[in-house]
Formats: C-alpha cells, sequence, structure tokens
C-alpha cells in the first residue's frame, strides 16, 4: 500500500488541500498504517490540460514499534504554492494516524486506523484539519475492500462552490489481489471515493506498477464532485505518483 500526499491549489482564492497519510489513490480511505522504522517517500503530480497541481514530495514513517498499535507521521512540501496570488511562507501539512492491521487481535480480525491529516497553518488557507476513520479487509479472490469517514475541522473550508458546508462524507476504496507479470514484481488495480461536494470531494482510479517490493508507480485519473472549486473548473486531472519505502535500520 502506498502514502499519498497533500494537494493544494495555486490559485488567488483559498488553497484546496489533499490527503497525506497512507492512501490508496486519491484519499486516505484504508486502515494501512506504515510499518515500524520504514520512511515512505512520494513524489506526486496531478495535472490536466489547462490545470495542474503543485508538486508535492512528502515523507511518511511508522514510530511504534507494537504490532497490535501502529503510529505514522509525516509531512508533504508543497511547490510551488500560492495564497491570494502570493507565495505562501510554509507550504508544508502534517498528518498523524494510528492502527493495526489485520489479524492483529484474532484470526480474521479487519485492519483499522484514524486520524488527522492537512494539517496546515496557514488560516481558512491550509488549516483543514480533517479527522478521518477506516476499517478494511482483504478476500483473496476479490482484493481489500476499506470503508469509512471524514470530519473537516474547518467549517470554512468544507464548502460547495455555492457556499453549502460539507464538512464530512464517506470514503471507501478497493485493492485488486496482486497480478505477476514478468520482469517486475507485480501489478495491482486500485479504485477510491471520498463524498462532498467540497474541495476534496472525488473519486479515481488507476494502475500500480510495482517495480519491486518497495517502488511503484500509479498512473490514472481523478474526477471531481465540484468541478467549480478546481483550477479553471477542471472536472477530471491525470495523476502520476511515485512512491518508495525505505527500510532505514535493515541488515
Amino acid at each position: 500500500m502506498k502514502c499519498h500526499v497533500v494537494l493544494v491549489l495555486a490559485l488567488a482564492v483559498p488553497a484546496a488541500a489533499h490527503a497525506t497519510p497512507s492512501t490508496v489513490f486519491w484519499a486516505p480511505s484504508t486502515p494501512y498504517v506504515q510499518p515500524y522504522q520504514k520512511l515512505h517517500v512520494t513524489y506526486d503530480t496531478y495535472f490536466g490540460s489547462e490545470a495542474v497541481y503543485p508538486i508535492d514530495a512528502g515523507l511518511t514513517m511508522g514510530v511504534l514499534p507494537w504490532p497490535k498499535f501502529q503510529l505514522e507521521l509525516g509531512f508533504d512540501l508543497l511547490y510551488p504554492t500560492y495564497s491570494s496570488g502570493e507565495p505562501m511562507d510554509f507550504p508544508i501539512l502534517f498528518n498523524a494516524k494510528v492502527g493495526a492491521p489485520e489479524g492483529a487481535y484474532f484470526e480474521g480480525s479487519p485492519g483499522w486506523s484514524a486520524g488527522v491529516y492537512n494539517v496546515g497553518f496557514e488560516e481558512d488557507v491550509t488549516d483543514y484539519n480533517t479527522a478521518h476513520v477506516m476499517v478494511g479487509k482483504s478476500f483473496s479472490q476479490i482484493g481489500s475492500l476499506s470503508a469509512g469517514g471524514y470530519y473537516g475541522g474547518n467549517e470554512n473550508l468544507f464548502r460547495s462552490s455555492t457556499g453549502d458546508k460539507q464538512r464530512s462524507g464517506f470514503m471507501g476504496s478497493w485493492v485488486s489481489p496482486a497480478i505477476d507479470v514478468p520482469r517486475i514484481d507485480k501489478i495491482m488495480l486500485a479504485w477510491d471515493v471520498q463524498t462532498g461536494e467540497n474541495v476534496l470531494g472525488a473519486t479515481g482510479g488507476g494502475l500500480y506498477v510495482y517495480f519491486t517490493p518497495d517502488i511503484d508507480l500509479l498512473l490514472g485519473p481523478v474526477f471531481f464532485f465540484d468541478e467549480d472549486l478546481q483550477p479553471d473548473g477542471s472536472g477530471w486531472m491525470w495523476s502520476l505518483q511515485f512512491d518508495a519505502d525505505i527500510d532505514l535500520f535493515a541488515h
């Protein structure tokens, strides 16, 4: 499972931020938590024919050694990022998530996670402070399924293009079983959704290409539920996401 990143729109209006903890495609729609002492490096781009998001480079790492209660901490740097037409002084967003993998408590127990993401420091610009919770289970023939929800901490930033409050919603995801292919590790299909007519509301999916068990590339489209909140009114964009896991203390 990969770790996704934050997105902030380069607009002369309050910036729109997006996910930074471990994610599937667009949202933190997975119970997965980064393992202890394993550093995740990500470099994500979102682009269309006329609009782009800033480049997102992030780090996330597991920091607790307990298999039944894990914790990951991370941050993302977004560049270039503007607010009201001026470059932001501190275009970094933070995240934290606790949880446990499947089977941690008893045979067949689901995985779970809870945390916060899009924690920023520009008032009414990046301080989304979004809480989320997820549960999930893997099935040999179907793949991994997850479901949960989110709640936005700053009501001023969780509004539709018409001004309606849209602070909460559903998150869900599916990841296919691994597909073996020659010369690389595997490929996997993935899809997720985060509901709500706000800057975070979208659904997307794509293809993971794992060159090794710890290095992958993800490509696919994301479709927004309120396109008037996106750059140049974009209804969708392509995403290309690079991810690598590094065991800092491997022998």
